[in-house]
């Protein structure tokens, strides 16, 4: 009876000819789309910039101090051996704001104690950590710039050019590059069209209840949770097809390498696939009517994708003062920063979080829906 019910809604799926271009055909058309037109949001390139683009880095001498002739052959050395330009500031308060934006990596300040080095408050990116690495590793090893300077003036490019070499292999980011635009809105957009079967899933559902099936099915022998059941197997199958379906796509088109990690990859988007089928089965069983279903998926998509980087680059999100503190609570977001992280071969806990996030929300949501299914046989036994 489950496989004849499992038949039933597979052959109501193909059957929906909107259904079918939405979830393949739009996928395709929304990814070439963003990757070439906002391909410019998008860094690329050397770590630090390349051709006539800069990162920049603030400084500050305060008064007369031991370190200053050392730190200006610093920074010649650094502005010779990578795309890094040194601008001086009067203060630290001045460029604060640049910095938490990352429209600079640090502000530097030279004092007659040492150095004091201020980083964005909403986090270190890529680039800063390793100058960061770079330039604390510098003053561990040489404690005196002066000497370094009056020894050999051209000894801090090689300096810096051996450390660059050192943290990116030490901080194991392979090649050290940033995520392409035809990278990035593969994966984004393809968990956003995921997270639009919880709509189909869960308008499904209400239609059943619409239809009466549902009474039907509990005065027989089947349980109501086969029936559940089988539509969340089906959106689950629908965003594994997606999956496949974009990976072919992105790969021979796009030019996009998943490389080593692709099952790392699918994994996530196979998860994620049915915690969001799951909540689609959810909202249907408790929606009034199918304009609630609707509007609940929408907010939740709308809010997921926002906080997770789909609509603007996680580049800029964690700029963006009080919203970077709420991007965590996506999935979409852990989706993203695993993604990145595994494209660039930085360490971080990111996939298991991906993993593990869509899991227990999925549980929850079966909880709530057994909750709700013994609830409702309560009722009907009295």
């Amino acid at each position: 009876m489950f496989l004849a019910m499992l038949k039933k809604e597979f052959k109501q799926m193909l059957r929906s000819k909107k259904t079918l271009v939405f979830m393949f055909i739009f996928p395709i058309i929304l990814i070439t789309t963003l990757s070439v037109g906002l391909k410019n949001l998008m860094a690329s390139g050397d770590i630090f910039g390349s051709g006539n683009e800069f990162s920049k880095v603030y400084y500050t001498i305060n008064g007369e101090t031991r370190y200053e002739h050392g730190f200006l052959e610093f920074k010649e050395g650094v502005e010779k051996a990578v795309n890094i330009k040194f601008e001086e500031t009067p203060s630290l308060d001045g460029v604060k704001d640049e910095v938490d934006k990352y429209n600079a990596l640090v502000h530097i300040e030279v004092n007659n104690s040492g150095f004091n080095l201020y980083s964005s408050k909403n986090g270190e990116k890529i680039k800063t950590k390793i100058f960061r690495g770079i330039f604390e590793s510098i003053l561990n090893e040489y404690a005196a710039f002066d000497t370094i300077g009056e020894y050999n003036p051209k000894a801090f490019e090689n300096l810096v050019q051996n450390k660059y070499g050192e943290y990116v292999v030490k901080e194991n980011i392979g090649e050290a590059r940033d995520i392409t635009s035809s990278e990035y809105y593969t994966f984004a957009e393809l968990a956003m069209i995921i997270l639009y079967i919880a709509g189909i899933v869960g308008e499904s559902v209400y239609k059943e209840k619409q239809l009466t099936t549902i009474n039907r099915i509990r005065l027989s022998k089947m349980r109501e949770s086969s029936l559940i059941g089988a539509k969340v197997i089906v959106g689950v199958t629908i965003s594994v097809l997606q999956v496949l379906l974009i990976y072919i796509y992105s790969t021979y088109v796009l030019d996009v390498n998943w490389g080593i990690n692709t099952l790392k990859f699918m994994s996530m988007f196979f998860v994620f696939g049915v915690f969001v089928s799951v909540v689609g089965a959810l909202v249907g069983i408790i929606a009034k009517n199918d304009t609630t279903v609707t509007g609940i998926v929408q907010v939740a998509i709308v809010v997921m994708c926002f906080l997770g980087g789909a609509y603007t680059p996680l580049s800029v999100m964690v700029g963006m003062g009080p919203i970077s503190k709420l991007l965590c609570i996506s999935p979409v977001y852990w989706i993203n920063i695993a993604i990145g992280s595994l494209l660039c071969g930085i360490k971080s806990n990111a996939y298991f979080i991906a993993m593990i996030v869509p899991l227990v929300l999925s549980a929850l949501c079966l909880i709530a829906y057994f909750g709700i299914l013994k609830n409702k046989e309560g009722i009907a036994n009295d």
